[in-house]
């Protein structure tokens, strides 16, 4: 009973989250079509923008797809008794699970977590355990980016300084657990930059470009948005996380900031369709195995054999 009603009660956090996500995408829709010339202006450049920028904004997500798989990776298949989770099937996971974080009660997480559990044996608390670890990992790199920035005061911290500093923590890597973590961890900086880069990119073709220190903190800004829970993506309240510090980071209009973080929206929508899509057949295949090999009492891959 207990269990119900906190199923019940994730549930109906889930729809709160997303009705007020949705309520905060259609806010800055509102705010940039009411800012007047600064959207026109952004319209307009962003209608004369080089085609090379848009393939670099979608290569941007893919290196983010690709750096949020590797980590799944290194988290998963570092758990006891040793699993051996293959890189295409993790990376189908991830757009799949990313896609359906967009719909409403946002499956894609328990759908991972399922899929796991079916496919892998692995124990549903391990893989919210490792979903926690994902999660922590992303915001200590938020903050580690973000001490960073702060301490040389915005002036001297680029991609490659913020990607090469988890360098000083060498020194403590002495156990394979810490040597584990610290993989996932710098995987998570080079999202992280990413981001940056990004964010960098989304200014740009709305005629706002930005530095890279400022890119840099708007990407720490928008993944601790991303971990909140119950609101799938972060949407409505990453746009608005940067669309607020905009003007106090990188001296952009609020109604700019909406509309490149939008931008970057777009974008993420527009590689996860297709993407989430093609990656079901994959995962459908392999849980059917999977039930096949169960029912003649063998291993998946001794079924396949």
């Amino acid at each position: 009973m207990n269990q119900l009603l906190q199923t019940n009660q994730r549930r109906q956090f889930k729809r709160l989250g997303l009705f007020v996500g949705l309520a905060l995408l259609a806010a800055a829709l509102w705010t940039i079509a009411r800012s007047g010339t600064l959207a026109s202006q952004a319209w307009q450049h962003l209608s004369h923008a080089s085609p090379l920028l848009f393939a670099a904004l979608l290569g941007c997500v893919a290196l983010i797809t690709l750096c949020s798989t590797l980590c799944m990776l290194v988290l998963t298949n570092r758990t006891r008794p040793p699993i051996c989770v293959e890189f295409r099937e993790m990376l189908a996971l991830i757009c799949a699970s990313t896609l359906g974080n967009f719909a409403p009660l946002q499956p894609g997480l328990i759908g991972r977590i399922a899929f796991h559990h079916q496919v892998h044996g692995i124990a549903v608390a391990i893989s919210v355990l490792i979903a926690i670890q994902s999660t922590a990992l992303t915001g200590i790199a938020a903050l580690w980016i973000g001490a960073g920035l702060a301490l040389t005061h915005a002036a001297h911290l680029s991609w490659i300084a913020a990607v090469l500093s988890p360098i000083a923590l060498v020194v403590f890597l002495r156990t394979p657990t810490a040597r584990e973590f610290a993989a996932a961890f710098f995987i998570r900086i080079v999202e992280t930059c990413a981001w940056g880069l990004r964010i960098h990119i989304t200014f740009q073709l709305i005629g706002q470009p930005i530095d890279a220190p400022a890119a840099l903190a708007l990407a720490c800004v928008a993944n601790a948005a991303n971990t909140i829970p119950f609101i799938g993506n972060g949407i409505g309240v990453r746009e608005w996380s940067v669309g607020f510090l905009a003007p106090l980071i990188a001296g952009v209009p609020l109604a700019d900031a909406l509309a490149a973080e939008l931008l970057g929206r777009v974008a993420e929508i527009i590689f996860f369709i297709p993407a989430g899509l093609a990656a079901w057949p994959t995962l459908h295949k392999r849980l059917r195995v999977q039930r096949r090999a169960n029912v003649s009492g063998l291993s998946a891959d001794e079924f396949v054999t």
